[in-house]
């Protein structure tokens, strides 16, 4: 459609162009040959920019720096202004403020990026639970964009989470029977001990130790063929009652070796 006469065509809206333009940086900077001097130019742009979009991709540009390994230099960020000028009281608030918010995520932080917070924290302590940043001589800037702007353009950085545990096999309850007949074999600490085991659940040391030196050794007994054969024979319907009493004896001498 041609323009009226007098008129001009519309211009793209600058703060959105350069949004675009930061958007497509911060997408590509694992490709890009992005060097550390350009990056701090980006920031310090982005400490004086008038529009919170802008500003709120701060905390990702400096996932740049944590992607590429660059440490973050604080006289070079910080050192070309009196700490009365603008421009520095911003970059110290999105600093300080990106640093909470690498921690929230998870995400690991550009180098250095802790140690310049801490120096900032004795003056900007209260924006730990900010949720708007006002910058100096510009925009609010909600805290809220800023960290979804680093989970959005940094989330290659966040460590990959453990796999779920496996849930533990549910074990068989053991059977009033099984209970009563161990009770003449163990002790009810070494009945523990075993449905413990069974059950898949923790042991202490000292229990484990005590379940291989003890408690082991006596169900590897029970399970012995040969001690299944003659205890079939000893305790059986035609087994003569001087065995059965035999048998008896040699029962109560196991109780009495108190394990």
């Amino acid at each position: 459609m041609n323009n009226k006469p007098g008129t001009t065509a519309a211009q793209p809206d600058p703060p959105r162009d350069a949004a675009h333009i930061l958007n497509s940086i911060l997408e590509l900077s694992s490709q890009l040959q992005v060097t550390e001097n350009q990056v701090m130019i980006i920031l310090d742009a982005l400490a004086r920019a008038q529009d919170a979009t802008l500003v709120s991709r701060f905390p990702a540009v400096l996932a740049i720096c944590a992607r590429r390994g660059i440490e973050l230099s604080a006289s070079h960020l910080l050192g070309r202004y009196w700490e009365s000028n603008p421009r520095q009281q911003n970059l110290e608030r999105l600093l300080f403020v990106s640093a909470e918010l690498f921690r929230r995520e998870g995400i690991a932080p550009p180098r250095n990026l802790a140690q310049i917070a801490d120096s900032l924290k004795a003056r900007h302590a209260p924006l730990e639970s900010a949720d708007i940043l006002q910058m100096t001589g510009g925009p609010r800037v909600a805290v809220a964009d800023m960290q979804a702007a680093l989970r959005t353009f940094a989330s290659d950085l966040r460590p990959p989470a453990p796999p779920p545990a496996r849930p533990a096999e549910p074990q068989p309850a053991a059977s009033p029977r099984i209970s009563a007949l161990m009770d003449h074999l163990f002790s009810e600490k070494q009945k523990e001990l075993v449905f413990k085991k069974a059950g898949g659940l923790h042991l202490t040391k000292t229990e484990r130790e005590y379940y291989s030196r003890v408690v082991k050794k006596k169900l590897a007994a029970i399970a012995d063929s040969e001690i299944q054969g003659l205890a079939a024979a000893l305790c059986g319907p035609g087994a003569r009652p001087g065995a059965r009493r035999a048998a008896a004896r040699s029962d109560r001498a196991t109780d009495g070796d108190g394990t």
